[in-house]
């Protein structure tokens, strides 16, 4: 039986997702800690399969994700052991299930994401645990170079998805971004330090066990990529901005004031307008080839999110 397709998600059909269930109750490893073990498919994270289940010591809610790549199975490793504020508590982990070479984590349940309704706040919580994640790891660098499961941005991933989003007809002068590509990255890569980042940062990528203004974001789904840092906080900010929403703008800006914060590297004044602009370009356009011109609309209306990438990507043309 085929579990997983062409781009490395399982393929979630009946007789699939009742197989993996039935491998994940034999195996010894999950088994030993968890009970009541269902399956729990999530909206979100399209490459793995969840199950939802039970600690049998505690009784605590726990989540199950199977197909974990193998960086993020070796980062969140890491974490649990030497960091584990930053991410939810992990209670196991494994490469393989019944004889399948599928990674899987065990993880305390959190059930509060981030969202739109606690006034801009979640945002700070957004990039605080962005640049707590940038901190931690310059310390497991080089044993994660040495394990190979460190990434890194090149102008020519760049520029693969800049062409994607300009044959998906991004809005603006997308191809006059594309054009100043090579010279804009240069000074990018001058201007703005490059360190390991989470790679995916997004709200669906962070969650919270208290409401804020307490609590911290804990982060989920890493792949950890060397890039120019002001890259990180593009992402979120053009996949939230909304002329209704609160704080969902200048996310490049506020992360270098907390990197300053924690005594890293950030420009200042023009040089950060400047970054800010491009990067933010960058990304718009990037995001527009992979959802193209029609958002959810619970999420964001069409006329905004079409209106909102224009406006990013002129002022990277012209920064």
């Amino acid at each position: 039986m085929q579990l997983v397709d062409q781009s490395g998600c399982i393929i979630k059909t009946h007789d699939v997702m009742e197989y993996l269930h039935q491998l994940v109750l034999a195996e010894p490893a999950i088994t030993a800690v968890v009970t009541e073990v269902t399956l729990d498919p999530q909206l979100w994270g399209t490459s793995g399969l969840h199950f939802s289940g039970r600690l049998i010591d505690s009784g605590a809610a726990v989540l199950l994700k199977l197909n974990v790549p193998s960086d993020q199975l070796w980062w969140t490793r890491r974490l649990a052991q030497e960091y584990p504020a930053l991410i939810p508590c992990v209670y196991a982990a494994g490469e393989r299930v019944g004889g399948q070479p599928l990674g899987w984590v065990l993880a305390e349940r959190v059930r509060n994401g981030l969202h739109p309704g606690w006034d801009g706040r979640e945002f700070d919580l957004l990039l605080e645990a962005g640049v707590k994640f940038q901190v931690v790891a310059r310390k497991l660098a080089d044993s994660a170079q040495a394990a190979g499961v460190l990434n890194e941005l090149r102008v020519t991933d760049l520029a693969e998805g800049l062409e994607r989003g300009i044959r998906q007809a991004a809005p603006g002068p997308a191809e006059r971004v594309l054009q100043r590509l090579v010279e804009q990255w240069a000074w990018v890569k001058d201007t703005c330090e490059t360190e390991i980042c989470h790679g995916d940062l997004h709200m669906a990528n962070a969650l919270c066990r208290d409401d804020p203004p307490d609590g911290e974001a804990l982060l989920i789904d890493y792949h950890p990529m060397r890039m120019p840092w002001a890259c990180e906080a593009a992402k979120p900010e053009i996949l939230n901005a909304d002329p209704q929403r609160k704080g969902c703008r200048g996310l490049v800006a506020r992360q270098a004031a907390l990197r300053t914060r924690y005594g890293l590297s950030a420009p200042a004044g023009a040089d950060l307008e400047r970054l800010q602009a491009i990067v933010l370009g960058w990304w718009a356009i990037q995001m527009w080839g992979y959802i193209g011109t029609s958002p959810d609309p619970d999420w964001r209306a069409r006329n905004i999110w079409h209106a909102e990438n224009e406006g990013y990507i002129a002022a990277a043309a012209a920064a």
